[in-house]
């Protein structure tokens, strides 16, 4: 498996990126993230994945592996494949995707070419459990809850109440996504109510 690639940029297009990779040129179907870390000249690596399927092979390139797995779990819906999944990071980031999974937020998915009502309602529902839990400490905003005082407080009051780690940090996660930037402005008790509404809606 190819699970990442390093090389010169040949060419930059709207949705892919040529590497010259040992002098041989390869074509990456790019995310949002990883086009901002190419410029035409100039050296990158990139996190790949490579699919094969009826319709062909594919190489993706991602920014990071945070990137890539969320698009193995966007793949792993049925009925959505490698070119939906990489419309969808095309457009949308991996907090934006983190926030609108969280909040069901149907219309976000509907800004990525494509993606109807129906698709977007899936990813909401398919994505959320494996999202909030697989990716609560890798994501940025984990990492946010990591180092948030009072969000080690909540974590240790939920701790308390019965609720395992794994619970624990997936729904501060959640609930980090959903206020992005406000979340450590928040005090415990906004904080902990949000968690445990969280905790109890599975």
């Amino acid at each position: 498996m190819i699970r990442s690639l390093s090389g010169v940029v040949l060419s930059i297009t709207e949705t892919s990126v040529v590497l010259d990779v040992n002098g041989f040129g390869l074509e990456l179907l790019c995310s949002r993230a990883a086009m901002s870390l190419c410029a035409t000249g100039e050296a990158a690596r990139l996190t790949t994945f490579l699919q094969i399927s009826k319709a062909g092979v594919f190489l993706f390139g991602f920014a990071d592996e945070t990137e890539r797995e969320i698009f193995l779990k966007i793949t792993g819906i049925k009925g959505i494949g490698g070119r939906t999944a990489m419309t969808i990071l095309s457009v949308l980031s991996v907090d934006d995707i983190v926030r609108a999974v969280s909040m069901a937020d149907v219309n976000t998915f509907m800004r990525s070419p494509g993606v109807g009502r129906k698709t977007a309602e899936r990813l909401c529902f398919e994505l959320k459990n494996s999202i909030s839990k697989d990716f609560a400490i890798s994501l940025n905003t984990g990492a946010g809850v990591s180092r948030s005082r009072v969000s080690d407080t909540v974590g240790d009051a939920l701790r308390s109440l019965g609720f395992g780690q794994n619970d624990v940090n997936a729904a501060l996660a959640v609930v980090h996504a959903a206020l992005g930037e406000d979340f450590d402005k928040q005090n415990e008790e906004t904080l902990l109510k949000a968690a445990l509404k969280e905790l109890q809606s599975h």
